[in-house]
């Protein structure tokens, strides 16, 4: 009878062994399954992630590309238009320098971006119907600025008048006795001497003043016109004995902005953006290139 009983009791023993074993190997089997499913999950949330990433920076790649061509066509319009509006060195040079002025000036804050417009290489229409060529423009809120650039080399000698000529009193036979005239001396290639006559740039931007007053006025806008002269070679040495007053002449580019800054800083409010934008259109409307 006991050795039944021990002989009942060890059955039990090793089937209740064998049952816990075998729960055992299920729970580690599930475990593994749990495992293997979380590490896939990772895998393929790891890999969404790396696609993601790889999409995004293909992205910034694509726009950094796009941005960079636009900015390759923005140069490329702008050397063409330069090439279009320009006749000569010189204007380019203007050009160059009025636009740097005018990104300093936004810069500090003395002007917003719409409060000064430069704008090239214009024609005016006379009453004759001709055209009137205009190196530069600067439309600011203090008034409309022709600009006459002249990229000459050598001694100038500005506003020389018959009257005036006893300077040098061999050419006083060759100057006009009633206008200013323009002499430039200067070396050729070889060091041989050479001497340039002009129409002056004083009474040709004064004139070019009066049309574009014309033409302004005719549109129904009250002008306020100053004229200057640019003299922008860095070859040269100017001679002004011209009687002007009027018309501002400038030999570098520091006199030309420290000009325009005191214009903005001294003088009062002609014109608000929308007006110099109009101003602007109107002139462009007039532009027959």
């Amino acid at each position: 009878m006991t050795w039944l009983i021990i002989s009942t009791l060890l059955a039990a023993s090793v089937a209740w062994l064998a049952y816990k074993v075998k729960k055992e190997k299920a729970k580690q089997k599930e475990m593994r399954n749990n495992h293997f499913q979380e590490l896939t999950a990772f895998k393929e949330l790891q890999k969404a992630t790396m696609e993601t990433a790889a999409a995004n920076f293909d992205e910034k790649v694509m726009h950094l590309s796009e941005s960079y061509q636009r900015e390759i066509e923005k140069l490329m319009i702008e050397n063409e238009d330069i090439r279009k509006n320009y006749r000569n060195q010189g204007e380019i040079i203007t050009h160059q320098i009025l636009e740097n002025f005018k990104s300093d000036l936004i810069r500090k804050k003395i002007i917003p971006p719409d409060e000064m417009i430069i704008m090239p290489n214009i024609f005016i229409p006379e009453i004759n119907g001709n055209y009137r060529q205009i190196d530069h423009l600067v439309l600011l809120s203090t008034g409309i600025y022709v600009l006459e650039t002249k990229h000459w080399k050598g001694h100038i000698l500005l506003g020389l008048t018959k009257m005036g000529s006893h300077r040098f009193s061999f050419l006083a036979e060759f100057v006009d006795s009633e206008k200013e005239e323009t002499l430039i001396f200067d070396k050729d290639e070889s060091g041989a001497l050479t001497v340039k006559t002009y129409e002056n740039p004083i009474s040709q931007v004064q004139e070019t003043a009066v049309i574009l007053s014309n033409y302004l006025q005719s549109q129904d806008i009250t002008t306020w016109i100053n004229s200057l002269v640019f003299f922008n070679d860095d070859d040269k040495e100017l001679h002004d004995w011209s009687d002007n007053s009027t018309v501002k002449r400038f030999t570098n580019k520091e006199q030309l902005q420290q000009f325009f800054i005191n214009e903005l800083t001294s003088k009062n409010r002609i014109y608000g953006a929308f007006q110099l934008n109009n101003i602007k259109h109107l002139i462009e409307s007039a532009n027959y290139i």
